[in-house]
């Protein structure tokens, strides 16, 4: 993101969210600080913020969005969500102190002037290694002083090609990209690991679809969240640098959202809702932009499963790869490069459910594929996400509908569904050992088992 400076100043960093403790939330102290306020807050989804006269709630809210995410303390933002009790996120910038003493005093006073719509902060943008220590000690301070608030930090992707990028000198690994995302981890201890990955950017249909560094990114990111017990977030594109890199379609918004959800992300933000490098949700007119419908549509779904996937914990992901035809053979799809270690393709996972004993992709063609998470209950019970990765420039969602066949062990019956339309349980019959799910492009279904319930639907 440091390519955005110039026209919105120093982007995302870490936040501070301000919550009052529940009765729900007492109950799981044996949680991490970011775990309880993720599971006693609506699934996050915010976009970034920052032209007071384009920003109206009613439209905000009427694109999916449950909290604005302010850039920089710009009153308007602030009193026209105060009035309408709208939460807001505040991104405080690294430069108004000079001192740890001075954020405290800083978050102090925004307390005090709207105590009850500020909900959390943004602070530091993409830190280097260099910066951590003192990012990590003003976040133990923070801590310490608000110890109602989440503390997290926004996270460099992977994809520069030097090292001196993330912030390594004399003696950089090999796998920089690696070494800086556990330094991020371990030094600063955010209670929210977060990342910005903007993947979309050929504007030729028959180039990749997406970057090749976007599931190692979002891996290595789960990974570091799954190490320190904390939950992990995710800026999506929302732009199209004024029309140099794509702008994205319904499919790619689609698995800009349903992609990381599959690997157990629990907050995502837009970048941005304004326009900042060209049109975002709306334009400089405040004329809505295609993309808004389509973030309106694809936000509801992903509230709904949001709601359940907040409470699991991700314990594995796996690549359905397709099929498509080379100089009259069919070959596999490739693999995306991931990080070290895996298994990363289907049927060779850890954590897959028992009962599902295969997993097939019924339509044939480069990009056909899918992918599956895994997850676990606090009580023990296990789900699964099957995710249709097929998306592409100018493509809808129904231009990418994928077909992907499961077949399961003798004796399994039904396989309930979380409804993306209505956030409610559905049951769907297993005929003769298998399921066949029709999914539109770049989306996700969440599934169990058996009848099932599914938490945080309360």
């Amino acid at each position: 993101m440091k390519l955005f400076r110039t026209n919105i100043g120093r982007l995302l960093g870490i936040s501070i969210v301000l919550a009052a403790t529940s009765p729900a939330v007492m109950a799981e102290d044996h949680l991490g600080r970011g775990k309880r306020w993720v599971r006693s807050h609506p699934f996050w989804i915010s976009a970034l913020t920052q032209t007071e006269s384009l920003y109206e709630v009613d439209d905000y809210r009427g694109a999916g969005l449950n909290t604005l995410l302010a850039w920089d303390p710009r009153r308007n933002l602030f009193e026209k969500s105060t009035a309408v009790n709208f939460p807001i996120h505040y991104h405080m910038h690294q430069v108004v102190a000079d001192t740890e003493q001075g954020y405290v005093d800083h978050v102090r006073g925004l307390l005090e002037k709207y105590p009850d719509s500020c909900t959390g902060l943004l602070f530091w943008d993409e830190p280097q290694v260099p910066d951590m220590e003192r990012v990590g000690k003003i976040c133990a301070m923070l801590k310490k002083e608000f110890p109602e608030q989440l503390v997290y930090s926004n996270a460099l992707p992977k994809g520069a090609p030097y090292a001196s990028k993330y912030g390594f000198t004399e003696n950089a690994p090999e796998d920089f990209y690696a070494a800086y995302i556990k330094k991020f981890g371990k030094i600063i201890q955010p209670d929210v690991i977060m990342v910005d990955v903007y993947p979309l950017r050929s504007t030729r249909p028959d180039e990749a679809p997406r970057s090749r560094e976007y599931f190692e990114t979002i891996a290595l990111v789960r990974q570091v969240g799954l190490d320190q017990g904390a939950p992990y977030w995710i800026f999506i594109q929302a732009y199209d640098h004024d029309g140099a890199i794509r702008r994205p379609s319904e499919s790619d918004l689609r698995f800009q959202l349903f992609a990381p959800l599959t690997l157990g992300f629990t907050g995502i933000s837009y970048f941005t809702y304004g326009p900042a490098i060209g049109p975002g949700l709306i334009d400089s007119n405040k004329n809505r932009t295609p993309l808004y419908y389509h973030a309106a549509r694809a936000n509801m779904e992903v509230s709904n499963v949001g709601q359940a996937i907040r409470f699991l914990d991700s314990t594995g992901v796996a690549f359905v790869m397709g099929t498509h035809e080379q100089d009259g053979q069919v070959i596999g799809n490739p693999v995306p490069p991931m990080p070290t270690g895996g298994p990363w393709v289907w049927p060779a996972v850890n954590s897959r459910p028992a009962e599902l004993l295969d997993v097939e992709i019924l339509n044939t063609g480069k990009g056909r594929d899918a992918l599956l998470g895994f997850f676990k209950q606090d009580n023990g019970d296990t789900y699964f996400m099957v995710t249709n990765l097929w998306h592409g420039m100018g493509r809808s969602a129904a231009d990418c509908k994928l077909n992907v066949r499961l077949t399961f062990a003798p004796g399994v019956r039904t396989v309930t569904r979380l409804s993306r339309e209505t956030g409610v349980p559905e049951e769907l019959v297993v005929q003769g050992g298998q399921l066949d799910l029709s999914l539109l492009g770049g989306t996700g279904e969440l599934l169990k088992v058996g009848d099932a319930k599914f938490p945080g639907l309360d």
